[in-house]
Order: structure tokens, then C-alpha cells, then sequence
């Protein structure tokens, strides 16, 4: 449920309590072909917090649908709930995806069968993906970018390696990073000890500045 300006309003202990999720305010990125892990975490936070993760990962079952007393059938308001509430979080999974991906789950009946198609999509190992994001990595430039624009974007692409199985040692990154920005080993080792070099061009993400080349 959501108040009249359209805030969530959190569950409670009673169970006919319903979430609506707000992508647009709460899960603001959409995925593509190249966010996948970046698309999953927000979605995995923000189910944790409001306590729905089993709904997508399979540990909350639909209940039965009927109940039996005395040799009586009748409808099971636990499992009327769980449909619905199961219905808005694929409603949400729909919302949060880009028009080209949504046929990948149209015949998904549940979130849990929306999330496990997702995941075996864009999570399985593709040595062909492998293939095409390390040529990505292959010669970085920053071009017109700002650092922080050219750190995200180098970040992003080996945290797709990671998903897939293929992480990029730290000092391969770190030498990515720096042909990517102009600069070279020797040049950063003046300031920097070798072991901490990598986290100082992590903290340049936080700078709003373009980092001139040091010569």
C-alpha cells in the first residue's frame, strides 16, 4: 500500500499487509544487456529490507490454496495474499526493465520465475560476453569523459567480469585505469606506495574535477 503522494508504506506485523514498490523512486535503474549486477542489488536491498526476498528467491512457497475442515474446501486467505503480493513484486520487475527485455520474462507466472530466468540470462558464464567486454578492457581512454565518468565505467565492466566468473587481477585494473587516464606506473609511484595505488585512483570517483595528466 502506498500513502496518497505515493509513499511506500512499510509492512507491518499483519500479515494482509501489501507492499507496492515505487521503481521509479526506489529502483530507479533499469536493466540492460551490461547492469546486471548493479540492477540485482538494488532489487536484492531494497527486498531485504521490506522482508520479500523469499518471494523471488524461492524460500516463501505459495501456500496451499484451499484449506480442509471437517471434509470442507475452502479458500486459503494466506494464499490469496501471497498471489498478490507476488504479483506486485513481478509488477516491479516489469517496471525496471528495459522495452527489449521484457519479452525474456513475458511467460514468467510468478517473481520467482521472472528473477531465476533474469539471473540465468545475464549471470551465466558467456564466453562469448567474456570475450566482448575484456576487448572493452582491452584500450581504455578517457576521452572527454571526467574521471569519475571513465572510473565508472571501467569499474562497471569488471564488475560484469566478476559476475561471470572472469575477475581482473587488481594490478591488471590499476594499468587499465592508467592508460586509460595518460598516466603511468612510474609517474602515480612517486606519490603513492605501490600497495595503496589502487585505492587512491578508487577515491578519484569522488573527485568532480577531470585529474590532469602529471608529467
Amino acid at each position: 500500500m502506498t500513502t496518497p503522494n505515493g509513499t511506500p508504506i512499510l509492512p507491518t506485523t499483519n500479515e494482509s499487509q501489501l507492499l507496492t514498490i515505487n521503481t521509479a523512486a526506489q529502483a530507479p535503474l533499469k536493466l540492460t544487456s551490461s547492469n546486471y549486477l548493479s540492477w540485482k542489488i538494488q532489487f536484492e536491498t531494497l527486498f531485504i529490507g521490506y522482508d520479500l526476498l523469499g518471494y523471488i528467491d524461492g524460500s516463501k512457497p505459495c501456500p496451499p490454496k484451499t484449506l480442509t475442515t471437517n471434509n470442507v474446501d475452502t479458500l486459503n486467505p494466506a494464499y490469496t495474499l501471497w498471489i498478490r503480493q507476488d504479483q506486485l513484486i513481478l509488477n516491479a520487475l516489469i517496471g525496471s526493465l528495459s522495452p527489449t527485455i521484457i519479452s525474456f520474462i513475458a511467460r514468467a507466472n510468478t517473481s520467482h520465475e521472472a528473477w531465476t530466468i533474469l539471473a540465468n540470462t545475464y549471470a551465466k558464464p558467456s564466453r562469448g560476453r567474456i570475450k566482448q567486454v575484456k576487448n572493452l578492457l582491452k584500450n581504455p581512454s578517457k576521452g572527454t569523459m571526467t574521471v569519475t565518468d571513465f572510473l565508472h565505467s571501467v569499474r562497471a565492466r569488471t564488475d560484469e567480469l566478476a559476475i561471470l566468473g572472469a575477475p581482473m587481477e587488481e594490478e591488471d585494473l590499476t594499468e587499465k585505469i592508467l592508460d586509460g587516464l595518460g598516466m603511468s606506473t612510474k609517474n602515480l609511484s612517486v606519490l603513492f606506495k605501490p600497495v595503496t595505488l589502487l585505492y587512491h585512483l578508487m577515491n578519484f570517483m569522488r573527485n568532480p574535477y577531470p585529474l590532469k595528466p602529471l608529467s
